[in-house]
């Protein structure tokens, strides 16, 4: 294989650094409060695609570095070295490098700016299970249930980031938003 980045690195870490998309992987007390923010969500006809859940340390690494590498946040020299994982950042040309880079963001279908301003972490709440990238859809505008508490409408809206009520729910079940990535919830919000 190839060890210059580049979107044939998504298929090595399908294998050898995979993330899960079950709720199930999830650390036992987000696990729960995740679960029952869902359940709610399902209930008032919300569409809830997960995307990510348990992150593996290689993976996070993939991502971090070809965004900042792609968005000229930093010189790929500058990528520290990962065991178990040869790949080459630079290319020998900047240009190239961040061509290489932008190419495996792309394919691994990383959010980008607008809809995230900041690269993904090397370390995260997604590694610690503490955390979940999902999409909710609905149409309209839907009632949900806050827990233990009093029904919320929430009116749809394409910026997540921006739905308040919606986080406001979320919340109420632990379950917080990070309003500067538009899938990312998590234990603290961050």
């Amino acid at each position: 294989m190839d060890a210059r980045s580049g979107a044939h690195w998504v298929t090595w870490a399908d294998t050898h650094a995979r993330n899960s998309r079950r709720i199930e992987d999830l650390e036992a007390s987000f696990r729960r409060n995740g679960e029952a923010f869902l359940a709610v969500l399902k209930e008032a006809g919300a569409q809830v695609g997960v995307s990510a859940t348990r992150r593996s340390p290689k993976r996070a690494y993939l991502f971090h570095w070809p965004w900042k590498i792609a968005h000229g946040k930093c010189h790929p020299a500058d990528a520290a070295p990962m065991a178990g994982i040869g790949i080459r950042w630079d290319h020998g040309d900047v240009a190239k490098s961040r061509a290489g880079a932008a190419e495996l963001a792309r394919a691994f279908g990383l959010a980008m700016p607008p809809r995230s301003i900041h690269a993904p972490a090397l370390t995260s709440n997604h590694i610690a299970g503490k955390a979940v990238d999902m999409s909710i859809r609905w149409s309209g505008t839907m009632e949900l249930a806050r827990k233990g508490g009093a029904p919320v409408a929430v009116s749809w809206s394409p910026n997540v980031n921006a739905n308040l009520p919606l986080h406001e729910v979320g919340a109420s079940y632990g379950v917080l938003k990070l309003r500067s990535d538009a899938p990312h919830w998590s234990f603290n919000g961050r």
